[in-house]
């Protein structure tokens, strides 16, 4: 299973989004800087070690979901919820539907464009060929 460097920063941003949290804050959370956070959200120049570092300073966040899309956002937890932040969840259901539905759409893209570009190198292998005939 391969990891997109892009998907992983579309996924933490998803996050710090449901959380409000922006780079700094975040950066400060995890205590590492804005500027890994900025790396990591726009898909470059950072590594695993340092993805780590940030997710290891995030304990209700689920690794596996960030770097392979798969699972819940959340780890699971067993603490019932207050009725305020039941309700306060109701509340906010439709508009966190509305930005996961946004997330699946940009991943979609990101897969899309992945795929074109594998097809336009495979154009640019095949003119050079043709070229080389000329």
């Amino acid at each position: 299973m391969a990891v997109n460097l892009e998907q992983i920063g579309t996924r933490l941003g998803f996050y710090m989004r449901i959380k409000g949290l922006d780079i700094f804050a975040m950066g400060e959370r995890t205590n590492t800087s804005a500027t890994l956070i900025s790396n990591i959200v726009s898909g470059k120049n950072y590594s695993m070690d340092e993805l780590l570092s940030v997710l290891n300073n995030l304990p209700n966040l689920n690794s596996h979901w960030v770097i392979y899309g798969e699972g819940n956002i959340f780890k699971e937890e067993n603490i019932a919820l207050s009725s305020l932040d039941a309700d306060l969840m109701h509340k906010n259901r439709m508009k966190h539907l509305t930005e996961m539905q946004k997330l699946l759409e940009v991943l979609d893209e990101i897969e899309r464009t992945k795929k074109n570009t594998s097809k336009v190198d495979e154009l640019k292998a095949r003119i050079s060929e043709l070229t080389k005939k000329l």
